[in-house]
């Protein structure tokens, strides 16, 4: 809960160790935060234990809001192992958040799959075949078929679109596999005649490579062109890339604006 003596380090970085904490970023001037705040204190009372929720006033909290690149409040971000595992910026209603929690705090599986994606740091072969393995004992826990998907992308962009099916409109992972689909449908995009053909396919050759300067600047090309071709690929292969990239990304920060231009 809120604490008057916030020490960020021991009471969210070392006490994830021991249990889920759930950062809440608010502010008292923010009014979304004010209706998620009721409704976060009451589900972690009912969790019992099984997570923990700090609140952190981000009037009081400037360098913490900084380091973490809070934009937009209320911003809640899930710690496990001194980790930010997952998050969410907005105040979602109760039966989403109870939905996003069921989804998302580490239970002994989840934990397993936590340390499996950790791997991929550092060794990625191993991850993957573990990863792989891991999707195959638990075929109900369509989190992992979504990190599964993600890591094969590039290499099977078709078989990472069939991993996906069952992510339909309504779930917490929609928009994000839906990054994963438009991605693969941009890396099997087969180019035509035209300018809009030509940048698309430059950007599918671009994200082939792993060039993903290559494949952003042409695919804000190809919404000069025409932002409407091939049902909206241009843009929505842009959101996709930015998905991907995450908001830290030095490329997020280099191109967005230049999106944001392209389709006004």
């Amino acid at each position: 809960m809120e604490k008057e003596n916030l020490n960020f380090e021991q009471d969210v970085l070392q006490r994830s160790h021991d249990v889920p904490v759930l950062v809440d970023f608010w502010s008292p001037s923010c009014g979304p935060c004010l209706y998620l705040g009721p409704i976060l204190e009451k589900l972690a009372k009912e969790a019992d234990g099984k997570w923990e929720l700090i609140k952190v006033n981000t009037m009081f909290n400037q360098e913490l809001a900084y380091q973490y690149r809070i934009q937009s409040i209320p911003a809640v971000k899930l710690f496990h192992k001194g980790e930010i595992i997952q998050e969410f910026v907005g105040a979602l209603p109760e039966p989403t958040l109870r939905q996003w929690l069921g989804e998302f705090i580490p239970d002994e599986r989840r934990s397993a799959l936590n340390e499996i994606i950790e791997r991929f740091g550092s060794d990625r072969i191993l991850a993957l075949a573990q990863l792989e393995g891991f999707v195959d004992e638990n075929p109900d826990l369509l989190l992992a078929k979504f990190y599964l998907a993600r890591e094969v992308l590039f290499e099977h962009p078709a078989k990472a679109v069939k991993m996906l099916e069952e992510i339909k409109l309504g779930h917490l992972l929609y928009d994000n596999a839906e990054g994963v689909r438009t991605l693969a449908e941009l890396l099997q995009f087969e180019a035509g005649e035209g300018q809009v053909d030509e940048r698309l396919a430059e950007a599918r050759d671009g994200l082939k490579e792993q060039d993903f300067e290559q494949a952003i600047s042409a695919v804000i090309d190809a919404i000069v062109v025409d932002k409407k071709a091939h049902n909206e690929l241009p843009r929505r292969a842009s959101i996709s890339l930015f998905q991907l990239f995450g908001p830290g990304h030095p490329l997020t920060a280099k191109y967005r604006k230049q999106f944001e231009m392209a389709l006004y």
